[in-house]
């Protein structure tokens, strides 16, 4: 049975941030040494700017943030992501990973949304232009209690600074 660690439900709010900075960490030094995004991309239609480490890794760190919206609901999408198969033109990936929103804080909220997993491809179609991708996902997306759910799909379009 899958074991939710204790901090991701936790209603101290300050115990809670405590334990999500370690993990974060954690897990970041996990995936190799601390860098400077390698990849950028924004998802116009659903107002989401995207920044990695390297994609081309086997291991690769992804966040998402919320743009266009109102500072009461920037929720933040943080997963690791695995390499399935990589081709000259292509990159398949799946991943898992939590959304959060660290404004809930400041009304001692808890910043946990809920749980999301990613399957995607970033493609690279231009043989001129390979750092260019062109990205598109599918993300079922749960709430932080599982009582409701929903489909997602981010396409969008980026540059990959180390490919």
């Amino acid at each position: 049975m899958l074991k939710i660690p204790k901090f991701l439900y936790s209603t101290n709010s300050s115990q809670m941030i405590n334990n999500l900075k370690a993990y974060l960490i954690i897990l970041i030094v996990g995936l190799g040494k601390v860098s400077v995004a390698q990849s950028v991309i924004y998802y116009p239609f659903n107002s989401l700017l995207g920044i990695s480490t390297n994609p081309s890794k086997a291991i690769w760190l992804d966040v998402k943030l919320q743009t266009n919206s109102y500072f009461s609901s920037l929720s933040t999408d943080i997963s690791p992501e695995i390499n399935l198969k990589e081709t000259p033109k292509s990159i398949t990936y799946l991943g898992a990973g939590v959304k959060m929103n660290y404004l809930n804080a400041i009304e001692n909220n808890n910043i946990l949304e809920g749980y999301f997993m990613n399957f995607g491809v970033r493609l690279m179609p231009f043989e001129k232009y390979k750092k260019v991708h062109v990205a598109f996902e599918i993300s079922p997306y749960a709430g932080r209690k599982f009582d409701i759910g929903v489909f997602r799909t981010h396409f969008g379009i980026g540059y990959n600074f180390s490919r």
